[in-house]
């Protein structure tokens, strides 16, 4: 058992919202740090403050041998399945909900790796311990929300530029095959005639889709990328737009009145989101929808004329999502003192099937090394086949004084 105060707990993560998602429970938890999983360039998109924040240790580490780190920290805490997490067999995993769309993914088999799973609140908890233990602790980045000094720093730090006679939009598309950007973003930069309108990038549409960025710049309304905080965000904003994105869940949080794009799910439906997705299944209640870019201007104007009627209609979506009493940092970092000194075991099930999701997990990296092995030497089998076949075609082709000898001898 492992006294609390020498507990080495690392956090990990390859992006910068996750960076911004743990920065507060790494500050109230001395000794802890950021463990940054180096995939490709992306250290290039963090801002430089997040890296070399002094009460935020920040540890680089290349993602090939990222279970190197097995041992040396007692616990890693991650939001996602990172590189040959099934490797781990001496660190304890602890697992932090990172948002509420996109359930496919967020409740699949590989939450069976998690000692502990730290929920925001009881819906959560409940659909998480059918992997291991769950505790509804709520989520550390909602602590400052109540601060009265937090809502003053985002006003200076982000209202600058816009108009204080007019109400501002948020707008938060998710990204990938669900994101509405191509569909809606012309609708929502044409709403900057009447309102403020903030865009906040995904950050994976900065990381993964170049292509898309560049169809969200617009001079008609502010900008923020990956690295900003859209909690921050939602403080200087009266509603928020968004589509599928987790975003929809933090509006629901601030009792921001919330505006949904409907979208074609016929090719998508299964994959990142099915019938029992919030998002989906209680749209709802979450907000007022809209499915065509020509709707988008009078929904708006209704969503803020009932206002109230909307946050009413989502408190009780809201009561059961989330756990919103002040403290969320301080349960979180007990809950992983509580696991590092042996509380938190899994039942005997959950054992059975977190062994099997590990064997599974291997088997699944051997075949993707033999999957580039094999296709590494069928790409050197045709680059010697198209040399042959030129070597080949150069030698049967005969230079004409050639042919013309060999006439003469016959």
């Amino acid at each position: 058992m492992i006294q609390t105060a020498n507990l080495k707990i690392g956090f990990i993560g390859w992006n910068p919202f996750q960076l911004l998602h743990v920065k507060k429970v790494i500050e109230a938890l001395p000794g802890s740090c950021f463990i940054l999983e180096q995939r490709a360039d992306y250290l290039d998109e963090f801002d430089n403050s997040l890296l070399t924040n002094p009460s935020v240790p920040v540890l680089v580490w290349p993602r090939a041998t990222i279970d190197a780190l097995d041992g040396i920290f007692d616990i890693i805490v991650c939001q996602v399945p990172f590189s040959k997490i099934q490797n781990f067999t001496k660190s304890r995993i602890a697992m932090m909900q990172y948002g509420y769309a996109k359930e496919v993914h967020n409740y699949g088999a590989w939450r069976s790796f998690s000692s502990l799973s730290l929920a925001y609140g009881d819906y959560a908890a409940r659909k998480l311990s059918h992997f291991g233990p769950a505790l509804p602790v709520g989520n550390s980045r909602y602590d400052d929300w109540a601060s009265t000094e937090f809502h003053e720093s985002a006003k200076r730090d982000h209202f600058s530029g816009l108009d204080p006679s007019r109400k501002t939009i948020l707008y938060a598309p998710t990204w990938g095959d669900l994101s509405s950007i191509e569909e809606f973003s012309g609708a929502v930069f044409d709403l900057s005639e009447k309102y403020n309108v903030v865009l906040k990038m995904h950050h994976n549409t900065a990381l993964l889709e170049s292509g898309r960025v560049g169809k969200i710049s617009n001079p008609k309304i502010k900008y923020f990328g990956a690295n900003a905080d859209l909690m921050e965000l939602l403080s200087i904003a009266d509603l928020a737009i968004s589509d599928y994105s987790g975003a929809i869940f933090d509006a629901l949080f601030a009792q921001k009145p919330v505006v949904l794009l409907d979208m074609d799910l016929t090719k998508v439906m299964g994959k990142k989101i099915d019938v029992h997705s919030l998002e989906y299944e209680q749209r709802d209640a979450i907000g007022m929808r809209v499915s065509r870019p020509d709707m988008l201007l009078d929904t708006v104007d209704a969503a803020f004329e009932q206002e109230a009627q909307l946050i009413a209609k989502a408190a009780p979506l809201r009561k059961d999502l989330f756990n919103d009493s002040p403290g969320a940092t301080q349960r979180i970092v007990q809950a992983l003192q509580d696991l590092g000194t042996g509380l938190h075991e899994p039942s005997q099930i959950q054992s059975y099937v977190r062994s099997e999701i590990i064997e599974l997990y291997k088997a699944k990296a051997k075949i993707t090394s033999l999957t580039k092995k094999i296709e590494t030497l069928e790409a050197a089998a045709k680059y010697a086949a198209n040399a042959n076949a030129k070597v080949s075609a150069k030698t049967s082709v005969m230079k004409p004084a050639a042919a013309a000898k060999k006439i003469r001898k016959i």
